[in-house]
């Protein structure tokens, strides 16, 4: 009875960390939808999750049960976009250094940018 109990249970977190994962993209989805905006919704749903995340609307451990399976199995998702890039190499030998500059610049942008959120976040969450 108790192993029935503890499966209810992780079945319980793994169905609400989905339906939270799901409904930010669903969320995303609706608005590039209304909006008829051209950015990529599945990133849209991201960064509403992390703003949720950082807001501590939606706690860390309310989405762990579906995301742990997903990371691990991350790399399977690139086997179709590997696939892309042998197809397209032509292409790729002839605007390497744009392609180049867009790996670069792009994610260290990024990075300097989230950093920037994480931190004012981070800072305003110490002095509340």
């Amino acid at each position: 009875m108790a192993a029935c109990t503890l499966s209810i249970k992780v079945i319980t977190q793994l169905i609400l960390s989905s339906a939270i994962i799901l409904g930010c993209l669903i969320v995303a989805k609706v608005l590039m939808h209304i909006t008829q905006g051209s950015f990529p919704a599945p990133l849209l749903g991201m960064l509403l999750l992390l703003g949720l995340l950082l807001t501590g609307i939606i706690k860390e451990r309310s989405v762990t049960p579906c995301a742990s399976p997903l990371l691990n199995y991350m790399p399977l998702f690139f086997i179709p976009a590997g696939v892309g890039f042998i197809e397209h190499l032509n292409l790729i030998s002839l605007h390497w250094q744009f392609i180049l500059a867009c790996l670069v610049l792009i994610p260290l942008t990024s990075l300097l940018l989230i950093s920037h959120l994480i931190i004012s976040f981070k800072g305003r969450s110490h002095h509340d």
